[in-house]
């Protein structure tokens, strides 16, 4: 990250280091953004998982009390 706190832009009265920084942030944020969402997405993906495999094996169980009952 490179801070230039003496030279200014020509556009902006903004020092290029301010910018530098401003910019430098959005970027962390954006990453940080992305990583949660792809966090979400595999704990989303997860739990259907872990749902799929208790409904296949929910016939097991059914069928494993339906014998002890008897």
């Amino acid at each position: 990250m490179l801070v230039n706190a003496e030279g200014t832009s020509r556009q902006s009265p903004m020092r290029t280091g301010e910018v530098e920084l401003l910019e430098f942030l959005a970027q962390r944020r954006a990453c940080d953004d992305r990583d949660r969402e792809i966090a979400c997405s595999n704990v989303g993906a997860l739990a259907r998982g872990v749902r799929n495999a208790l409904l296949t094996v929910t016939p097991l169980w059914i069928a494993l009390v339906w014998w002890l009952a008897r």
